[in-house]
């Protein structure tokens, strides 16, 4: 327990069979209590052992969570030790008639942006071509709404660069950025930011955990995506909370910071979310020529998971996102 029990043992002599009863009820209704606070003081601490999750791959681990209080959540989280060799974190690149603030990268789903580095659609050198193994989506876009599914030329809503190439300028986002060198940094970036020295780069709407502190953010409820960094930002977190269907009914962008906080993280953004909400995996166990599959479930048409409806059917469905962050290793 995370405090002392001493109060259950604070009860006053028994006297008869009816005060014995109702002892007993008032410390279990105390032990109750303890145990609920203990267990929201769990999901917020930074207590998760990765050693017992599964691995992807060296230097990749994957855990999956649910929780039935305060609601019912799943949660998927993906660690990654930035260190290990080889190791490369990649995004989506410019599309073609690339146009900086109209058309800047091409919307696909996240498992079109996996398989297209499985499938040779990437214009990347052979000898340079990551395998990637995690992909998950990044930043919001614009025009929005527009149609679910459809491939179409898009701009993003932050900084956003591939393979040290410009795809979108900040916009005083906070950004996850990987430098030449391999350093990793989360940082607020604007349409000046130098990126000379950056590799990689993707954004997100607002910090959600500043130095292991939640900043107070609004309480809405929606499917979540997060990134966030360690203190010594060598280890990597990506995960999404599921929303808008029975299983899972989402989380606030406080809540996303406590879980990227109990997963390691010590500053943390809040991405893209809602419908665009989607983590993917090459699976390479799988005995079809397409090895990507979901490790979540995503509402990417937009549906709204009616609660009160008697027979509770749900049907995942996929978005084509702006961009995408993949993880994998050459």
């Amino acid at each position: 327990m995370c405090f002392s029990l001493d109060g259950l043992r604070r009860v006053r002599p028994i006297l008869c069979r009816t005060c014995f009863i109702r002892d007993w009820r008032r410390a279990l209704r105390v032990g109750l209590a303890i145990s609920l606070f203990c267990a929201k003081l769990a999901a917020a601490e930074p207590n998760y052992d990765w050693a017992f999750a599964r691995q992807l791959h060296a230097g990749i681990r994957y855990a999956r969570l649910e929780t039935e209080s305060p609601r019912r959540m799943v949660i998927s989280a993906v660690h990654v030790d930035t260190r290990y060799p080889g190791l490369q974190l990649v995004t989506t690149s410019r599309c073609d008639g690339w146009t900086e603030g109209e058309a800047e990268t091409l919307r696909q789903t996240t498992r079109a942006f996996l398989r297209g580095f499985h499938r040779n659609d990437v214009q990347v050198p052979d000898t340079e071509r990551p395998q990637i193994l995690v992909a998950i989506n990044a930043d919001a876009f614009s025009p929005w709404p527009a149609p679910y599914q459809e491939e179409a030329p898009t701009n993003l809503n932050g900084l956003a660069v591939s393979q040290g190439v410009l795809i979108s300028r900040g916009s005083g986002t906070p950004s996850l950025i990987v430098r030449k060198n391999g350093d990793l940094e989360i940082r607020t970036t604007h349409a000046e930011t130098d990126i000379s020295e950056v590799e990689t780069a993707v954004s997100g709407f607002e910090m959600c955990l500043v130095e292991g502190e939640l900043p107070p953010l609004t309480p809405e409820l929606n499917p979540r995506t997060g990134l966030g960094l360690s203190l010594d930002r060598r280890y990597l977190v990506a995960l999404t909370i599921d929303g808008r269907q029975p299983a899972s009914e989402g989380a606030s962008r406080q809540e996303l910071g406590q879980w990227l906080r109990h997963f390691g993280a010590y500053n943390g953004i809040n991405m893209d979310g809602g419908g665009s909400t989607t983590m993917a995996h090459w699976d390479v166990t799988l005995p079809d020529e397409d090895k990507s599959r979901l490790l979540n479930r995503p509402v990417g048409d937009g549906q709204q998971f009616d609660r009160d409806a008697a027979d509770g059917e749900f049907t995942s469905t996929e978005r084509a996102n702006g961009n995408h962050l993949g993880i994998g290793v050459r």
